[in-house]
Protein backbone atom coordinates (compact mmCIF):
# COMPACT_ATOMS: atom_id res chain seq x y z
CA UNK A 1 0.00 0.00 0.00
CA UNK A 2 1.11 3.41 0.58
CA UNK A 3 4.17 2.45 3.28
CA UNK A 4 6.94 4.21 0.76
CA UNK A 5 5.85 7.36 1.37
CA UNK A 6 4.38 7.46 4.46
CA UNK A 7 7.68 5.93 5.39
CA UNK A 8 9.72 8.56 3.93
CA UNK A 9 8.15 11.25 5.44
CA UNK A 10 8.08 9.88 8.94
CA UNK A 11 11.90 9.07 8.76
CA UNK A 12 12.35 12.35 6.75
CA UNK A 13 10.52 14.16 9.83
CA UNK A 14 12.76 12.64 12.07
CA UNK A 15 16.01 13.50 10.23
CA UNK A 16 14.63 17.17 10.28
CA UNK A 17 14.11 17.29 13.92
CA UNK A 18 17.48 15.97 14.62
CA UNK A 19 19.07 18.81 12.19
CA UNK A 20 16.86 21.48 12.91
CA UNK A 21 18.78 24.76 13.70
CA UNK A 22 17.86 28.16 15.57
CA UNK A 23 16.23 29.79 13.16
CA UNK A 24 9.36 39.28 -16.25
CA UNK A 25 7.09 37.09 -18.15
CA UNK A 26 7.86 38.28 -21.96
CA UNK A 27 9.45 35.89 -24.01
CA UNK A 28 11.93 37.17 -26.91
CA UNK A 29 13.04 33.97 -28.36
CA UNK A 30 12.33 33.57 -31.68
CA UNK A 31 12.63 29.82 -31.22
CA UNK A 32 12.61 27.53 -28.51
CA UNK A 33 15.46 25.62 -28.64
CA UNK A 34 18.56 27.86 -29.46
CA UNK A 35 20.85 24.73 -28.78
CA UNK A 36 22.45 22.09 -31.10
CA UNK A 37 24.44 19.56 -30.03
CA UNK A 38 27.87 17.95 -31.88
CA UNK A 39 28.44 14.37 -33.11
CA UNK A 40 30.55 13.61 -30.12
CA UNK A 41 27.69 15.04 -27.57
CA UNK A 42 24.78 13.09 -29.73
CA UNK A 43 26.96 10.00 -29.19
CA UNK A 44 26.67 10.85 -25.15
CA UNK A 45 23.34 10.81 -25.44
CA UNK A 46 22.91 7.47 -27.28
CA UNK A 47 24.96 6.17 -25.07
CA UNK A 48 27.04 4.91 -27.53
CA UNK A 49 31.32 5.59 -28.95
CA UNK A 50 31.43 8.18 -30.84
CA UNK A 51 33.43 5.94 -33.23
CA UNK A 52 30.51 3.09 -33.82
CA UNK A 53 28.30 6.72 -34.05
CA UNK A 54 30.48 7.70 -37.59
CA UNK A 55 30.39 4.55 -38.51
CA UNK A 56 26.83 4.25 -38.60
CA UNK A 57 26.32 7.26 -39.68
CA UNK A 58 28.57 6.35 -43.05
CA UNK A 59 26.46 3.44 -43.07
CA UNK A 60 22.72 4.56 -42.43
CA UNK A 61 21.36 6.36 -45.49
CA UNK A 62 18.84 8.07 -43.75
CA UNK A 63 20.60 9.62 -40.99
CA UNK A 64 20.09 13.08 -40.47
CA UNK A 65 22.45 15.77 -42.44
CA UNK A 66 22.84 17.92 -39.79
CA UNK A 67 24.26 21.58 -40.52
CA UNK A 68 28.21 22.24 -40.24
CA UNK A 69 29.15 25.22 -37.97
CA UNK A 70 32.27 25.52 -39.11
CA UNK A 71 33.97 21.70 -39.16
CA UNK A 72 31.82 20.63 -36.74
CA UNK A 73 28.52 18.70 -37.52
CA UNK A 74 25.86 19.48 -35.29
CA UNK A 75 22.26 18.65 -34.62
CA UNK A 76 18.80 19.08 -33.57
CA UNK A 77 16.60 17.66 -31.11
CA UNK A 78 14.43 16.84 -33.51
CA UNK A 79 17.27 14.67 -35.33
CA UNK A 80 18.81 12.95 -32.07
CA UNK A 81 15.31 11.39 -31.76
CA UNK A 82 15.67 10.38 -35.49
CA UNK A 83 19.03 8.71 -34.40
CA UNK A 84 17.32 7.18 -31.75
CA UNK A 85 15.00 5.66 -33.96
CA UNK A 86 17.37 4.45 -36.48
CA UNK A 87 19.57 2.59 -34.07
CA UNK A 88 16.54 0.84 -32.87
CA UNK A 89 15.68 -0.99 -35.27
CA UNK A 90 18.05 -3.32 -35.68
CA UNK A 91 19.59 -3.65 -32.12
CA UNK A 92 19.41 -6.30 -29.89
CA UNK A 93 17.93 -3.81 -26.78
CA UNK A 94 16.17 -1.57 -28.72
CA UNK A 95 14.61 0.42 -25.33
CA UNK A 96 17.88 1.02 -25.07
CA UNK A 97 17.48 3.40 -27.32
CA UNK A 98 14.38 4.73 -26.82
CA UNK A 99 13.04 4.21 -23.14
CA UNK A 100 9.56 3.42 -24.02
CA UNK A 101 6.88 2.30 -21.45
CA UNK A 102 6.00 -1.44 -22.55
CA UNK A 103 1.86 -1.99 -22.28
CA UNK A 104 2.46 -4.14 -18.89
CA UNK A 105 4.65 -1.12 -17.39
CA UNK A 106 3.28 1.37 -14.71
CA UNK A 107 2.86 5.21 -15.78
CA UNK A 108 5.42 6.73 -13.17
CA UNK A 109 4.11 10.14 -12.11
CA UNK A 110 6.51 12.11 -10.32
CA UNK A 111 6.15 15.16 -8.17
CA UNK A 112 8.41 18.24 -7.33
CA UNK A 113 6.88 19.53 -4.44
CA UNK A 114 7.89 22.05 -1.75
CA UNK A 115 5.77 24.47 0.91
CA UNK A 116 8.74 27.34 0.02
CA UNK A 117 9.10 29.41 -3.31
CA UNK A 118 12.69 29.97 -4.35
CA UNK A 119 13.79 26.59 -4.25
CA UNK A 120 14.33 26.10 -8.47
CA UNK A 121 11.85 23.53 -7.78
CA UNK A 122 10.15 24.26 -11.41
CA UNK A 123 13.89 24.98 -12.81
CA UNK A 124 14.56 21.46 -11.58
CA UNK A 125 11.12 19.85 -12.72
CA UNK A 126 12.01 21.67 -15.96
CA UNK A 127 15.70 19.77 -16.52
CA UNK A 128 14.50 16.64 -15.49
CA UNK A 129 11.64 16.39 -17.96
CA UNK A 130 14.23 17.40 -20.55
CA UNK A 131 16.77 15.14 -19.12
CA UNK A 132 14.95 12.23 -20.02
CA UNK A 133 13.86 13.17 -23.78
CA UNK A 134 17.68 14.32 -24.53
CA UNK A 135 19.21 10.84 -22.73
CA UNK A 136 16.62 8.32 -22.95
CA UNK A 137 14.21 9.37 -25.79
CA UNK A 138 11.20 8.96 -23.30
CA UNK A 139 8.01 10.50 -23.86
CA UNK A 140 7.28 12.94 -21.11
CA UNK A 141 4.30 14.41 -19.84
CA UNK A 142 4.61 17.66 -17.75
CA UNK A 143 1.42 19.27 -15.89
CA UNK A 144 1.88 22.53 -13.93
CA UNK A 145 -0.14 22.84 -10.82
CA UNK A 146 1.28 26.17 -10.20
CA UNK A 147 -0.64 29.64 -10.97
CA UNK A 148 2.53 31.38 -11.35
CA UNK A 149 3.14 29.59 -14.70
CA UNK A 150 6.56 29.05 -14.11
CA UNK A 151 7.28 26.04 -15.66
CA UNK A 152 4.80 26.44 -18.41
CA UNK A 153 7.45 29.40 -19.27
CA UNK A 154 10.09 27.00 -20.16
CA UNK A 155 8.21 25.23 -22.73
CA UNK A 156 6.14 28.10 -24.67
CA UNK A 157 6.86 28.41 -28.39
CA UNK A 158 5.93 25.45 -30.01
CA UNK A 159 3.30 23.84 -32.39
CA UNK A 160 1.14 23.43 -29.46
CA UNK A 161 1.86 25.97 -27.05
CA UNK A 162 3.04 29.44 -29.35
CA UNK A 163 2.17 31.59 -26.72
CA UNK A 164 1.59 31.91 -23.17
CA UNK A 165 -1.68 30.38 -22.44
CA UNK A 166 -4.88 32.30 -21.93
CA UNK A 167 -8.13 31.57 -19.60
CA UNK A 168 -9.93 29.99 -22.33
CA UNK A 169 -6.24 27.32 -22.40
CA UNK A 170 -7.29 24.09 -20.58
CA UNK A 171 -5.66 23.47 -16.97
CA UNK A 172 -4.94 21.03 -14.61
CA UNK A 173 -8.07 22.05 -12.98
CA UNK A 174 -9.69 20.86 -16.16
CA UNK A 175 -7.56 17.52 -16.69
CA UNK A 176 -9.07 16.66 -13.14
CA UNK A 177 -12.09 17.44 -13.76
CA UNK A 178 -12.99 20.18 -11.01
CA UNK A 179 -15.47 22.21 -12.70
CA UNK A 180 -19.52 21.19 -12.85
CA UNK A 181 -20.87 19.91 -15.68
CA UNK A 182 -24.56 20.58 -16.31
CA UNK A 183 -26.24 18.89 -12.89
CA UNK A 184 -23.28 17.28 -12.06
CA UNK A 185 -20.76 18.70 -9.69
CA UNK A 186 -17.51 17.87 -11.46
CA UNK A 187 -16.29 16.31 -14.89
CA UNK A 188 -15.34 13.23 -15.76
CA UNK A 189 -13.63 13.48 -19.06
CA UNK A 190 -13.13 10.34 -21.28
CA UNK A 191 -9.67 9.70 -22.31
CA UNK A 192 -9.11 11.10 -25.79
CA UNK A 193 -10.58 14.09 -24.24
CA UNK A 194 -7.86 14.33 -21.60
CA UNK A 195 -5.27 13.29 -24.09
CA UNK A 196 -6.09 16.75 -26.05
CA UNK A 197 -5.41 18.79 -22.75
CA UNK A 198 -1.73 17.87 -23.38
CA UNK A 199 -0.23 20.16 -25.64
CA UNK A 200 2.85 19.49 -28.01
CA UNK A 201 5.55 21.29 -27.16
CA UNK A 202 9.15 21.67 -29.36
CA UNK A 203 10.15 18.80 -27.56
CA UNK A 204 9.76 16.18 -29.49
CA UNK A 205 7.60 13.64 -27.36
CA UNK A 206 7.64 15.92 -24.49
CA UNK A 207 3.94 17.18 -24.01
CA UNK A 208 2.13 19.87 -21.77
CA UNK A 209 -0.60 20.78 -19.39
CA UNK A 210 0.02 24.00 -19.40
CA UNK A 211 -0.92 26.62 -16.25
CA UNK A 212 -2.51 30.07 -15.78
CA UNK A 213 -4.21 31.88 -13.53
CA UNK A 214 -7.58 30.18 -13.42
CA UNK A 215 -5.37 27.16 -11.92
CA UNK A 216 -5.51 28.91 -8.92
CA UNK A 217 -9.07 27.61 -8.95
CA UNK A 218 -8.15 24.85 -8.32
CA UNK A 219 -8.60 25.12 -4.61
CA UNK A 220 -11.75 27.02 -4.87
CA UNK A 221 -13.72 24.29 -6.57
CA UNK A 222 -11.63 21.63 -4.62
CA UNK A 223 -13.42 23.46 -1.15
CA UNK A 224 -16.84 23.86 -3.03
CA UNK A 225 -17.10 19.89 -3.36
CA UNK A 226 -15.87 19.14 0.00
CA UNK A 227 -18.92 21.00 1.20
CA UNK A 228 -21.07 19.24 -1.47
CA UNK A 229 -19.98 15.72 -0.98
CA UNK A 230 -20.69 14.41 -4.45
CA UNK A 231 -21.12 10.50 -4.48
CA UNK A 232 -18.69 8.04 -5.22
CA UNK A 233 -16.04 10.34 -4.92
CA UNK A 234 -13.21 11.82 -2.19
CA UNK A 235 -12.26 15.27 -2.76
CA UNK A 236 -8.49 13.75 -3.18
CA UNK A 237 -8.67 11.75 -5.68
CA UNK A 238 -9.67 14.00 -8.47
CA UNK A 239 -6.73 14.12 -10.28
CA UNK A 240 -5.29 10.66 -9.82
CA UNK A 241 -8.53 9.52 -11.42
CA UNK A 242 -7.95 11.36 -14.04
CA UNK A 243 -4.67 10.43 -15.08
CA UNK A 244 -5.55 6.44 -14.42
CA UNK A 245 -8.54 7.22 -17.61
CA UNK A 246 -6.13 8.79 -19.48
CA UNK A 247 -3.27 5.69 -18.94
CA UNK A 248 -5.88 2.96 -19.57
CA UNK A 249 -6.93 4.55 -22.66
CA UNK A 250 -3.53 5.27 -23.84
CA UNK A 251 -1.67 1.67 -23.58
CA UNK A 252 1.65 1.74 -25.81
CA UNK A 253 1.04 0.22 -28.95
CA UNK A 254 4.35 0.80 -30.64
CA UNK A 255 7.74 -0.89 -30.05
CA UNK A 256 10.81 1.27 -30.81
CA UNK A 257 12.31 -1.18 -33.53
CA UNK A 258 9.25 -0.96 -35.38
CA UNK A 259 9.96 3.30 -36.47
CA UNK A 260 12.27 2.43 -39.21
CA UNK A 261 13.07 -0.10 -42.13
CA UNK A 262 16.05 -0.98 -43.92
CA UNK A 263 17.58 1.83 -42.09
CA UNK A 264 14.82 4.42 -42.89
CA UNK A 265 12.44 6.14 -40.91
CA UNK A 266 8.53 5.77 -41.21
CA UNK A 267 8.47 9.83 -40.08
CA UNK A 268 4.38 9.65 -39.98
CA UNK A 269 4.66 6.36 -37.87
CA UNK A 270 7.19 7.98 -35.55
CA UNK A 271 5.29 11.12 -35.12
CA UNK A 272 1.86 9.16 -34.42
CA UNK A 273 4.56 7.01 -31.80
CA UNK A 274 5.69 10.08 -29.72
CA UNK A 275 2.08 11.10 -29.10
CA UNK A 276 0.62 7.84 -28.54
CA UNK A 277 1.32 7.63 -24.77
CA UNK A 278 3.80 8.81 -22.19
CA UNK A 279 6.27 7.12 -20.41
CA UNK A 280 5.90 9.14 -17.27
CA UNK A 281 4.20 12.59 -15.79
CA UNK A 282 6.23 15.21 -14.42
CA UNK A 283 3.80 17.33 -12.20
CA UNK A 284 5.50 20.85 -11.09
CA UNK A 285 3.76 21.83 -7.34
CA UNK A 286 2.93 24.97 -6.04
CA UNK A 287 4.61 25.87 -3.72
CA UNK A 288 2.30 25.49 -0.70
CA UNK A 289 -0.04 22.58 1.31
CA UNK A 290 -3.27 22.85 -0.25
CA UNK A 291 -6.43 20.59 -0.96
CA UNK A 292 -5.27 21.09 -4.33
CA UNK A 293 -1.83 20.29 -4.58
CA UNK A 294 -2.53 17.00 -2.37
CA UNK A 295 -4.38 16.03 -5.46
CA UNK A 296 -1.33 15.85 -7.08
CA UNK A 297 0.46 13.73 -4.01
CA UNK A 298 -2.37 11.82 -4.06
CA UNK A 299 -1.89 10.90 -8.16
CA UNK A 300 1.82 10.77 -7.64
CA UNK A 301 4.04 7.25 -7.59
CA UNK A 302 6.94 9.60 -6.31
CA UNK A 303 7.69 12.78 -4.93
CA UNK A 304 10.80 15.01 -4.69
CA UNK A 305 11.23 17.91 -2.68
CA UNK A 306 13.58 20.41 -3.80
CA UNK A 307 14.72 22.64 -0.97
CA UNK A 308 17.64 24.75 -0.02
CA UNK A 309 19.52 23.89 2.98
CA UNK A 310 19.02 27.69 5.06
CA UNK A 311 17.85 26.92 8.99
CA UNK A 312 14.92 28.67 8.44
CA UNK A 313 14.35 26.71 5.00
CA UNK A 314 14.65 23.63 7.17
CA UNK A 315 12.26 24.56 9.39
CA UNK A 316 9.67 25.66 6.66
CA UNK A 317 10.70 21.99 5.09
CA UNK A 318 9.37 20.55 8.62
CA UNK A 319 6.14 22.37 8.96
CA UNK A 320 5.86 20.76 5.22
CA UNK A 321 6.84 17.44 5.88
CA UNK A 322 4.98 16.86 8.85
CA UNK A 323 1.66 18.64 7.60
CA UNK A 324 1.94 16.35 4.27
CA UNK A 325 2.49 13.34 6.86
CA UNK A 326 -0.78 14.32 9.33
CA UNK A 327 -2.86 14.30 5.50
CA UNK A 328 -1.35 11.31 4.13
CA UNK A 329 -2.53 9.55 7.30
CA UNK A 330 -6.17 11.09 7.60
CA UNK A 331 -6.67 9.88 3.96
CA UNK A 332 -4.80 6.41 4.88
CA UNK A 333 -7.57 5.59 7.98
CA UNK A 334 -10.23 6.35 5.76
CA UNK A 335 -8.98 4.72 2.54
CA UNK A 336 -6.17 2.07 2.27
CA UNK A 337 -4.59 3.48 -1.63
CA UNK A 338 -1.09 3.41 -2.82
CA UNK A 339 0.29 6.52 -2.96
CA UNK A 340 3.86 7.67 -3.24
CA UNK A 341 5.17 3.78 -3.65
CA UNK A 342 7.72 4.65 -5.71
CA UNK A 343 10.96 6.29 -5.01
CA UNK A 344 11.23 9.20 -2.67
CA UNK A 345 13.58 11.79 -2.06
CA UNK A 346 15.03 15.28 -0.54
CA UNK A 347 17.23 17.19 -3.15
CA UNK A 348 19.19 19.87 -1.82
CA UNK A 349 19.30 23.08 -4.16
CA UNK A 350 21.44 26.16 -4.69
CA UNK A 351 23.40 25.15 -2.14
CA UNK A 352 26.56 27.23 -1.73
CA UNK A 353 29.99 25.12 -2.16
CA UNK A 354 31.97 27.71 0.45
CA UNK A 355 29.01 28.01 2.75
CA UNK A 356 29.91 25.85 5.50
CA UNK A 357 26.10 26.04 7.08
CA UNK A 358 24.97 24.41 4.00
CA UNK A 359 27.17 22.03 3.62
CA UNK A 360 26.81 20.53 7.32
CA UNK A 361 22.79 20.72 6.82
CA UNK A 362 23.71 18.29 4.70
CA UNK A 363 26.21 16.79 6.25
CA UNK A 364 23.26 16.23 8.89
CA UNK A 365 20.77 15.42 6.93
CA UNK A 366 22.72 12.32 5.40
CA UNK A 367 23.58 11.07 8.89
CA UNK A 368 20.07 10.87 10.46
CA UNK A 369 17.98 9.93 7.22
CA UNK A 370 20.37 9.10 4.60
CA UNK A 371 18.08 6.91 2.64
CA UNK A 372 16.07 9.92 2.19
CA UNK A 373 18.34 12.50 0.93
CA UNK A 374 20.18 12.47 -2.52
CA UNK A 375 23.81 12.91 -1.82
CA UNK A 376 24.07 15.08 -4.99
CA UNK A 377 22.63 18.40 -5.64
CA UNK A 378 22.45 21.39 -7.52
CA UNK A 379 25.12 23.96 -6.21
CA UNK A 380 24.40 27.55 -6.56
CA UNK A 381 25.60 29.28 -9.78
CA UNK A 382 25.44 32.54 -11.27
CA UNK A 383 25.95 31.01 -14.88
CA UNK A 384 21.93 29.60 -15.13
CA UNK A 385 21.05 33.08 -14.78
CA UNK A 386 21.43 33.93 -17.95
CA UNK A 387 19.00 31.14 -19.22
CA UNK A 388 16.19 31.52 -16.81
CA UNK A 389 16.28 35.08 -18.04
CA UNK A 390 14.63 34.40 -21.33
CA UNK A 391 13.22 30.70 -19.47
CA UNK A 392 15.70 28.27 -21.46
CA UNK A 393 16.87 25.75 -19.27
CA UNK A 394 20.74 25.07 -19.68
CA UNK A 395 19.62 22.29 -22.20
CA UNK A 396 18.39 24.15 -25.00
CA UNK A 397 20.18 27.77 -23.72
CA UNK A 398 23.16 28.75 -26.10
CA UNK A 399 25.44 30.90 -24.85
CA UNK A 400 26.88 33.42 -26.64
CA UNK A 401 30.15 34.41 -25.36
CA UNK A 402 33.16 32.08 -24.49
CA UNK A 403 33.12 32.61 -20.76
CA UNK A 404 29.17 32.32 -20.32
CA UNK A 405 29.42 28.56 -22.36
CA UNK A 406 32.02 27.59 -19.78
CA UNK A 407 29.45 28.43 -16.79
CA UNK A 408 26.47 26.75 -18.77
CA UNK A 409 28.74 23.72 -19.44
CA UNK A 410 29.68 23.24 -15.42
CA UNK A 411 25.57 23.73 -14.62
CA UNK A 412 24.70 20.90 -17.33
CA UNK A 413 27.82 18.98 -15.63
CA UNK A 414 25.82 19.78 -12.21
CA UNK A 415 22.19 18.98 -13.81
CA UNK A 416 23.55 16.07 -15.54
CA UNK A 417 25.01 14.20 -12.25
CA UNK A 418 21.11 15.07 -10.32
CA UNK A 419 19.30 14.16 -13.08
CA UNK A 420 21.69 10.39 -12.82
CA UNK A 421 20.65 10.78 -9.23
CA UNK A 422 17.37 10.74 -9.23
CA UNK A 423 16.66 8.03 -12.35
CA UNK A 424 18.88 5.90 -10.44
CA UNK A 425 16.42 5.61 -7.62
CA UNK A 426 13.62 5.97 -10.40
CA UNK A 427 14.74 3.18 -13.01
CA UNK A 428 17.54 1.45 -11.07
CA UNK A 429 19.91 -0.15 -13.94
CA UNK A 430 19.55 3.00 -15.92
CA UNK A 431 22.06 5.13 -14.65
CA UNK A 432 24.94 6.82 -16.53
CA UNK A 433 27.55 7.06 -13.83
CA UNK A 434 27.13 10.94 -14.38
CA UNK A 435 26.43 10.74 -10.46
CA UNK A 436 28.89 9.05 -8.95
CA UNK A 437 31.69 10.70 -11.23
CA UNK A 438 30.23 14.23 -9.89
CA UNK A 439 30.06 12.65 -6.25
CA UNK A 440 33.73 11.54 -6.60
CA UNK A 441 35.22 15.07 -8.21
CA UNK A 442 32.97 16.78 -5.95
CA UNK A 443 34.35 15.14 -2.37
CA UNK A 444 37.98 14.57 -3.70
CA UNK A 445 38.25 18.57 -4.56
CA UNK A 446 36.53 18.90 -0.85
CA UNK A 447 39.41 16.73 0.76
CA UNK A 448 42.08 18.93 -1.27
CA UNK A 449 40.35 22.10 0.10
CA UNK A 450 40.38 21.57 3.52
CA UNK A 451 43.71 19.72 3.73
Amino acid sequence: MSGNLEQFLTDLSRGLDRTMVSVNKELTLRTRIQRKWSMRQCARFLNVGITYLNKFAKSTADFPQGEYVGRERVFTIEELMHMRALFAETAKRPYDYLAWRKPEDPLPVISFASQKGGTAKSLTAAHFAQYLSLNYGMRVGVMDADPQSTITLYFVGGEGLPAMPTEDTASMVDFAGLFPNGDKSYTDYDAEELDSFFLRTSWPGLRLVPAHGETSEGEIQIARLVSERPKGKNFYRFLRDSIERWRDGHVPQTEPNELASDGVLDREKFDAALNETLDCIVIDYQPALTLFQLNNVVASSSLVIPQTMKGFDIATLSTFVNGLLGMLQHILRNERIDIGSGANMLLPTIVQRTNNQDLDQISNLLEHCPAEILPVFYLRSDSISNASDVYQSVYEYQADTPGKRKGIERFITNADAVNDAIVSRLWPGRERGYADKWMDDFYQDDEEVGK
